[in-house]
């Protein structure tokens, strides 16, 4: 059994309601990066040893160790000090946990320009997930120096700690998909817009000259926020007119146009501070014309495919 102290603050915790190898398993995936997924399978490799009187302790630290590195992959210390918002709090010589938490949520914007971009009021979720933060902290503070020999005793406090870092981490990636799908839904247009209004040089060495009639968006997502920058990309498919020869070529007829559709990905990196203004993005673009150079030689021995379009020479 413990030694009191935790029932002299909360009580003797009550019997656990759920396998906490289970509930470990659970959290693996919601890791933002490799390292944190090997700990959390590490955890729960642990919590199979039930005859070990160290396991609530060697819990507890691992638990810390997962928080430390899960707060360095989500917020940086150096991008948290280079955000245009971040002021060092009084009596501190770093970010707090506050500040981090933040960045983790939106990035280099400050809270007023997610609102006006997305009308996520980003205060309250940042509270919800602070407050998920602190309740895991309170958990795990302390549990590394009393040994709790109790197997029921020990999962009804590793359950507690698990559920806390699971309700942190499942509001943590809801919230931040709330704000970067608003994001990508308030720039969709203008990405669009910037791509059209500027020639593709794919498409270019296909014909004399080319119209883009569509772009259609299958998928975006906001690749990256930090400190300074946004990326964003969309992909999907392009609709051209390509043009072969002048006008007065084609009155003649000797000249041609045709219709084409190809896959397009459109990556956009911005600085946070001037996000409507597309003239600062740089803007990558990629469009697969493959297809169009397509030689056909799978088909030879059939012969020629009639639905192949041979380019116009003018």
């Amino acid at each position: 059994m413990g030694d009191g102290k935790d029932a002299a603050d909360s009580g003797a915790p009550s019997k656990p309601r759920r396998d906490v190898v289970k509930l470990a398993e659970g959290i693996v995936n919601l890791g933002p990066n490799e390292f944190t997924r090997s700990v959390m399978h590490g955890v729960a490799q642990l919590l199979t040893q039930r005859e070990n009187p160290l396991r609530l302790n060697l819990f507890a630290v691992s638990i810390r160790i997962y928080l430390d590195h899960l707060m360095d992959a989500l917020a940086p210390q150096a991008q948290v000090e280079a955000c245009r918002w971040y002021k060092l709090v009084k009596g501190q010589d770093k970010p707090v946990r506050a500040q981090r938490l933040a960045y983790a949520l939106h990035g280099g914007f400050t809270e007023q320009e997610i609102t006006e971009l997305t009308g996520i009021e980003v205060k309250e979720l940042l509270d919800e997930v602070i407050a998920a933060y602190q309740l895991l902290n309170k958990h795990v503070h302390g549990r590394d120096e009393t040994i709790v020999r109790d197997g029921e005793e020990q999962d009804a406090i590793i359950e507690d700690v698990l559920l806390a870092l699971s309700t942190l981490l499942e509001e943590y990636w809801e919230f931040r998909q709330q704000i970067t799908a608003a994001i990508v839904d308030r720039f969709q247009s203008e990405a669009v817009d910037a791509f059209t209004r500027e020639t593709v040089e794919d498409i270019d060495i296909l014909a004399t000259h080319h119209t883009v009639d569509w772009v259609g968006i299958d998928e975006r997502e906001v690749v990256m926020i930090d400190a300074t920058y946004i990326e964003y990309e969309v992909t999907g498919s392009i609709g051209v007119t390509l043009i072969y020869g002048s006008g007065s070529d084609r009155a003649r007829g000797d000249g041609a146009e045709t219709s084409e559709e190809f896959p397009i990905s459109l990556r956009f990196r911005m600085p946070v501070d001037h996000p409507h203004d597309f003239d600062m993005a740089d803007i990558t673009r990629a469009v697969d014309t493959s297809s169009w150079f397509d030689n056909g030689e799978e088909d030879d021995e059939d012969g020629p495919d009639d639905n192949v379009l041979i380019p116009s020479p003018f």
